[in-house]
């Protein structure tokens, strides 16, 4: 005889439709916790990024080697770091042009009239900004420039040996403090870049400087 089976029902113990929604909503949390971390981490400062890093590993029982957390810095935080470290300086400016950073050293910042030996109490400076590209990746151009006044030195035959031989004692100056000197490149162009009118006093001094022209990382040369 055939025996037809019926299925039973199972009333006592229901399918759980919505057991779904808890691993949606654990998902959901870790990706808001996630966000919340990379906006804090866009604005992070070192100090505080190595802090979140040691909370990290101290929550999820890390205890193996930290892992480096590379971060890279705007060139307007750069900017304004140079900005604080050189802020009692008056022959020192800092802009944020399309070319990069720029540190605008006067001649009298560094040097005595008509001599491209950097002064004695140029050191300091040069130390603190050679701090702070110690931290900051990317290219340095040292740049050289002068006045329309022709030298009367018997060292430099001309205004472009002279605006040359400027930039090479800052990259002297700055490698012999720890820097990369892959790092750079210096150029001397005399009168021919100009930023003001030689025809005055005030504009002769203006165009007398050297340029220290950082770049971002990922940035050409100008």
């Amino acid at each position: 005889m055939m025996r037809i089976r019926r299925r039973r029902k199972d009333s006592d113990h229901p399918e759980n439709l919505d057991r779904w929604l808890i691993s949606y909503a654990d998902f959901m949390t870790l990706m808001f916790t996630f966000f919340v971390a990379l906006y804090a981490l866009s604005s992070m400062d070192h100090t505080k990024l190595e802090k979140f890093s040691l909370s990290l590993r101290q929550v999820f029982k890390v205890i193996d080697d930290p892992i480096k957390l590379h971060y890279t810095k705007t060139e307007k935080s750069i900017a304004e770091e140079l900005k604080a470290v050189l802020k009692n300086e008056d022959n020192i400016a800092v802009n944020n042009e399309q070319r990069g950073i720029v540190i605008t050293f006067s001649d009298t910042a560094l040097f005595t009239s008509g001599s491209a030996d950097v002064r004695p109490e140029a050191d300091g400076v040069l130390s603190r900004i050679a701090d702070k590209l110690k931290t900051t990746p990317g290219r340095v151009f040292i740049e050289g420039h002068t006045d329309n006044v022709p030298i009367s030195s018997g060292r430099f035959h001309s205004n472009w040996e002279l605006s040359a031989a400027r930039a090479s004692s800052v990259l002297h100056a700055l490698v012999g403090k720890g820097l990369d000197p892959h790092r750079f490149t210096i150029s001397g162009y005399g009168e021919y870049r100009p930023l003001s009118s030689n025809e005055t006093p005030e504009g002769r001094a203006q165009n007398r400087r050297v340029e220290l022209v950082v770049m971002p990382p990922d940035q050409a040369v100008p």
